[in-house]
């Protein structure tokens, strides 16, 4: 499948919205009421944090505009409506990891997490907004492949349980075993107890977040393959773990050494997630309406 992108207009629609919509936020991070919400959060002392500001908004900048380009490649139509709707529910999709630093993160509560993920969902939705209409992205002849929703459900689930198993594997068990100070000894971590209690909360993340993403593959790329599946598992994967990189500016004692470590193995599991998906779903490739428009 491919698609007609005005590259020039794209970046300059997309970039601006990007930056747009960051200031907003900073700007709603900045007020009072946000600031009590944040009472007792491990953040990262200021003097700290200001010299990651610009790695902050780099990695947010990459985020959002990909966030763009996500929806170029999944509507073939192209409207006002469809550029809410992606971003409300797409934009859920890029807030989960908030849901899952929640688990692990000491003093905080269930209100600053709501807090986070609207705000993180409002910020999609006004992207959207702005780049449907500064951009206006010419709809298009292709059609969306059709999906086994049956099969679908059965192995994209397992697939989040799969890599539910190991990613709590490894940051449990096998990291420490591998790497020295992982997490770093003065990390802030919720008790035991608690996390523990959170841990149903934490597979139903898991359990959204890529069942989401396998639906993306199966959008994106309607001739499928494992040669795709696997460069996906790569290239949205590494988007999917940019809000480790968000955390690890805000949140106290989170090393670089860490991120070093969490990122290619965020990568290394949406690759083996592709590679069961796409194995165990064995999605028909759709050779008709695939066409995209002259």
């Amino acid at each position: 499948m491919t698609i007609t992108v005005q590259w020039g207009r794209f970046l300059v629609a997309s970039v601006a919205g990007s930056i747009l919509v960051l200031a907003l936020y900073m700007i709603w991070q900045m007020t009072p009421f946000v600031a009590a919400m944040s009472v007792g959060y491990p953040a990262r002392p200021p003097a700290e944090a200001k010299p990651l500001v610009p790695f902050l908004f780099a990695a947010s900048l990459i985020q959002l505009v990909v966030f763009c380009y996500l929806y170029l490649r999944v509507y073939p139509r192209r409207g006002l409506a469809n550029a809410i709707w992606w971003g409300a529910w797409a934009g859920l999709f890029m807030v989960i990891p908030d849901g899952q630093f929640f688990v692990g993160t000491p003093n905080m509560g269930w209100g600053l997490l709501a807090l986070q993920m609207g705000a993180g969902i409002v910020t999609a939705i006004l992207l959207m907004i702005f780049f449907q209409l500064a951009y206006r992205p010419k709809d298009e002849r292709w059609a969306p492949a059709p999906t086994d929703w049956r099969r679908f459900l059965i192995f994209g689930g397992l697939g989040a349980v799969l890599v539910f198993v190991l990613d709590i594997s490894f940051h449990q068990h096998l990291a420490q075993v591998l790497f020295d100070e992982y997490p770093a000894h003065d990390f802030p971590r919720r008790p035991p107890d608690e996390a523990v209690s959170l841990l149903p909360w934490l597979f139903v993340t898991y359990l959204v977040q890529l069942s989401l993403f396998c639906f993306l593959f199966v959008r994106i790329y309607p001739r499928r393959g494992m040669g795709s599946a696997i460069w996906f598992g790569a290239w949205l994967g590494l988007w999917v773990v940019i809000p480790n990189m968000e955390f690890f500016v805000g949140l106290d004692k989170f090393t670089w050494h860490m991120l070093a470590i969490q990122v290619p193995e965020g990568m290394s599991l949406t690759i083996m997630l592709m590679i069961f998906f796409e194995w165990a779903y064995r999605p028909k490739p759709r050779r008709a309406g695939l066409a995209a428009a002259a």
